[in-house]
């Protein structure tokens, strides 16, 4: 695995706690409504993280199947922690590459904010197509440009102001490098998917100190093991950073824009 799609350590709890909600709460409602629109009984998960979709489903439709799955053994238990209890939600380690399920087993594959990190797309969007039942629906959230995301952006720039001579590029090379929608569609349909209905949505950030983005950034994501892999010291990273951001971006809770398409495709 590498650096980029690893989240171990405390990365899952940071990301958890501090990330997810200042980005990714909205999208999960967005998802799990266009999931939940299909009325399904039976929902796989790929790539669920700490949960943020599932715990959104969860509440959507309280008696709906939910199989959540992800690569991250660590990921998989903060998510877990995190979801009361429920025989409705079941937490299983897998690669959405190969994933260890029947075919034509679920009414709907739903993914946030995953598929960026998958090094073989394709493969996996094959994957969820033959899981999934005849008219079944795979509902897939990515981030747009990084351009069009504030916070992350800032970020960028103050790696960019950190590590001058060889700033980190995870950003922009992998959450933020998944952003053609044309190209989104021909690998789906190249996986058998019809009716790929692909639209940009815009939030906004919840308002969040520069320490708390820079906290968020630089030990609840894989720019962790950039930093370590640099033998960087990540608390002395975040206090560089938050002092950079709050140059950048003054000194009261800040609230961006972001920006991340949604896709809608359907089991031919």
């Amino acid at each position: 695995m590498s650096s980029d799609s690893r989240f171990a350590g405390s990365i899952p709890q940071v990301y958890d706690t501090v990330l997810v909600p200042m980005m990714f709460l909205d999208y999960a409602d967005d998802v799990a409504s266009a999931v939940a629109a299909g009325t399904p009984h039976d929902v796989l998960e790929i790539a669920a993280g700490t949960g943020a979709v599932t715990r959104a489903l969860h509440r959507l439709l309280p008696t709906v199947e939910i199989t959540a799955t992800d690569l991250n053994p660590p990921m998989l238990d903060r998510a877990a922690e995190m979801l009361p209890p429920s025989d409705r939600v079941r937490w299983l380690l897998a690669d959405a590459q190969d994933l260890p399920c029947e075919d034509g087993t679920f009414d709907a594959v739903m993914c946030q904010f995953g598929v960026m990190f998958f090094p073989d797309r394709p493969r996996a969007y094959a994957e969820a197509h033959r899981v999934l039942r005849p008219g079944g629906r795979f509902v897939i959230a990515s981030w747009g440009r990084i351009e069009d995301n504030e916070a992350a952006l800032a970020v960028e720039e103050a790696l960019a102001t950190l590590f001058p001579d060889d700033p980190p590029r995870f950003l922009r090379r992998t959450p933020f490098g998944y952003t053609d929608l044309d190209l989104v569609r021909v690998e789906l349909e190249g996986a058998g998917f019809t009716s790929v209905d692909a639209r940009w949505v815009e939030h906004r950030s919840r308002p969040t100190s520069a320490q708390d983005i820079a906290v968020a950034h630089c030990q609840g994501t894989p720019i962790a093991n950039l930093l370590a892999e640099r033998g960087v010291d990540p608390a002395h990273a975040t206090a560089e950073m938050a002092r950079v951001l709050e140059d950048r971006l003054g000194p009261e809770p800040f609230s961006g824009r972001l920006s991340a398409s949604i896709v809608v495709a359907t089991h031919a």
